[in-house]
């Protein structure tokens, strides 16, 4: 009888065991795949900008065909390549400054550095390409030429916004305060309670906080800064799809998957 017992006892301790193992690698999973797709969902909101523009030749003015043009992302090439009309469309991209590069057989590569993106914006650039030149031989020899893109300081189609770059926010003393970080821009100005903003005068509640495509309930940004990668203030002129908002609204993107592992590289 005590062997049975004995026998009966290992065998329900070894199948509570399996199930409790069982149960912690289900958990571990869900955690895992719930973790992801907050991560693909976070990315799918920020991820609303995009790159356009003409290509054509610089000596006859003529729009090019099939040139590449692209960026990179997370240190991976990333873009499309000219149709007939020589006309091209990078999306979706995170907010950010990039660096467009094109290129064709024959022709130099040419570097657009200083290319400034912000949430639900297009940003225009044109490329014109310079022939390569060639050896006595017929060996032809392709150089890089780069070019400034040229950011004004007031945008003609959003003259009511300002924006904060991921480059401006890592390199802000303020890095670790969001508020404080939108006290960088002309017309912000904190409140006493050092969690809401005054835009133009306006009232704190009437400020309306969207993170990654979410209203604020709280009113606040509700993220660290150091979550942050971008940050877009309206201070008028604010869009229908924000609601009737009688302030500012501040538009925050939390950091992508490519941002994360760049800083932890």
């Amino acid at each position: 009888m005590k062997t049975k017992n004995y026998k009966n006892n290992y065998l329900k301790t070894k199948t509570m065991n399996r199930k409790s193992t069982l149960f912690k690698n289900t958990t571990t999973k869900l955690i895992g795949l719930g973790f992801s797709v907050l991560i693909m969902c976070s990315a799918a909101f920020s991820q609303n900008s995009e790159i356009k523009g003409f290509v054509k030749e610089k000596s006859t003015g003529e729009p090019m065909y099939n040139v590449n043009v692209y960026v990179e992302v997370g240190g991976i090439p990333y873009g499309t390549s000219t149709d007939t009309n020589g006309r091209y469309t990078i999306k979706p991209l995170n907010s950010g400054v990039y660096t467009v590069k094109a290129s064709s057989l024959g022709y130099d590569d040419i570097i657009t550095s200083n290319v400034k993106l912000t949430s639900d914006k297009i940003t225009y650039v044109d490329i014109e390409m310079v022939e390569a030149a060639y050896t006595m031989e017929g060996v032809v020899i392709v150089a890089e030429r780069e070019v400034i893109h040229e950011i004004p300081l007031i945008d003609k189609a959003e003259p009511h916004v300002q924006a904060l770059t991921p480059s401006e926010l890592s390199n802000s003393v303020n890095q670790k305060d969001p508020i404080k970080m939108l006290t960088m821009l002309p017309g912000i100005t904190p409140a006493n309670n050092g969690k809401d903003v005054y835009i133009r005068g306006a009232r704190p509640t009437s400020t309306q906080f969207i993170t990654d495509g979410m209203k604020s309930i709280t009113g606040e940004i509700g993220i660290p800064g150091l979550a942050i990668g971008a940050m877009k203030v309206y201070t008028g002129g604010v869009p229908a799809k924000y609601g009737d908002v009688n302030g500012g609204v501040i538009v925050v993107e939390t950091k992508s998957y490519f941002d994360l592992a760049q800083e932890f590289k």
